[in-house]
């Protein structure tokens, strides 16, 4: 009987851990989400999503403020790739373009992915933020810890910018 159980349970954690590579690697096909109606796209109802964008869902955050130092979008870009690229974590891909970045972030176990984008409003002074997992429906709080700590990172960068 021990045998059975100890067997039944096996393959439940084999059928388990099949199931979550196949999530992982189906997570590597996919797009960020992008810009759409000049803003970055909603979350969804999964809990796995955090933006800057719509304040009126449990998935926001506050987006950063620019200062009067920075006086274009190319100063905040670049300072931005800066931060992404020295964040941590696997950046597969920089994507940049009109006040637009897409970065990839790839889990260490498994290579889940996740897609941090970033909209800058120069009229606004804001600077908005969206980190997604592709797949799965929870992320543990691993995209608002990213982007909470990628404007930490960003708002002691941009203050050594001068006039």
């Amino acid at each position: 009987m021990l045998k059975v159980i100890v067997t039944v349970i096996s393959l439940l954690i084999v059928a388990v851990l099949i199931l979550f590579a196949f999530k992982a690697f189906k997570s590597r096909t996919g797009e960020p989400a992008g810009i759409v109606d000049s803003r970055l796209t909603k979350c969804t109802s999964k809990p796995n999503c955090v933006c800057t964008e719509f304040p009126d869902k449990a998935y926001y955050t506050e987006p950063l403020v620019l200062p009067i130092s920075v006086k274009d979008s190319e100063v905040a870009i670049s300072v931005l790739v800066k931060v992404i690229e020295s964040s941590g974590g696997v950046v597969k891909s920089i994507i940049k373009e009109n006040r637009y970045i897409a970065a990839e972030f790839r889990s260490r176990i498994l290579g889940f992915v996740d897609d941090f984008e970033v909209r800058i409003d120069m009229d606004e002074r804001l600077v908005h933020f969206r980190s997604a997992s592709r797949e799965g429906y929870s992320d543990f709080g691993v995209n608002k810890a990213r982007v909470r700590s990628i404007t930490s990172q960003l708002e002691i960068e941009i203050t050594k910018i001068k006039e």
